[in-house]
């Protein structure tokens, strides 16, 4: 997951980013704070990948900010003022949130986001090969390769997926969004935490998934979809 800073000095402002972060998958909030001084504090203690920015403060600007840093995460501006956007090219900022901005803006910047993660990332984390029937998952310092076939269920907890076989489970770094994108048509997403192989499926209830003895949850908004895909 991306970890994510807040640096706003207007209380709403910050409450509204937390509530937005704490709606989206990819993004977990490391902290929140109303000052570029307390924003450098955090730096050199926690690791960051983006910073919610906002550039018009008191004692130290979100530019000022910037251009103190040593090390400088991936950036949106937020700002209620256009013309101060034009003072972020330079740190080429991810994108800019002219407040005030609704959800669907801020999903709009998490695209953006997620995009320039991917290009950044290295690839060996999780290797999928949608073409076979395995995928390699990385594990300590080694890839072990999975059948699919014999794939239960995958259990997503925030950074990492775990996949449950009859004999095994193994973790990996991995998001589930990125996992769900890579798997074939037998597996379907059936709550936030959990994806499923439809082959391994014993029983469907209302509320439920019954896969070789445990119960699954169903997400409210996942049962329209599963339903289709049976």
């Amino acid at each position: 997951m991306i970890r994510c800073l807040i640096v706003d000095d207007e209380p709403y402002a910050r409450k509204l980013l937390e509530e937005f972060i704490s709606k989206t998958e990819e993004l977990t909030l490391v902290a929140s704070v109303k000052n570029a001084l307390e924003a450098r504090t955090i730096l050199t203690k926690q690791k960051i990948d983006l910073i919610f920015l906002d550039i018009q403060m008191p004692e130290l600007t979100g530019i000022d900010f910037l251009k103190s840093s040593s090390r400088i995460p991936l950036v949106v501006f937020t700002t209620a003022y256009a013309d101060y956007a034009l003072q972020g090219y330079e740190f080429d900022a991810v994108d800019y949130l002219l407040k005030p901005f609704d959800f669907n803006r801020f999903l709009k910047a998490v695209n953006k986001i997620t995009e320039r993660f991917q290009t950044k990332a290295p690839r060996l984390k999780t290797e999928v090969l949608p073409e076979k029937e395995y995928i390699f998952v990385k594990d300590g310092t080694s890839l072990v390769k999975i059948e699919l076939k014999t794939i239960l269920y995958i259990k997503g907890s925030r950074e990492y997926v775990t996949f449950v076989t009859k004999t095994n489970k193994i973790m990996t770094l991995m998001s589930m969004k990125q996992l769900e994108k890579s798997l074939g048509d037998d597996f379907v997403r059936i709550h936030n935490s959990y994806i499923i192989r439809l082959g391994a499926v014993d029983s469907i209830t209302k509320d439920e998934v019954i896969i070789h003895g445990e119960t699954l949850p169903i997400g409210a908004t996942y049962k329209k979809y599963l339903l289709q895909r049976l």
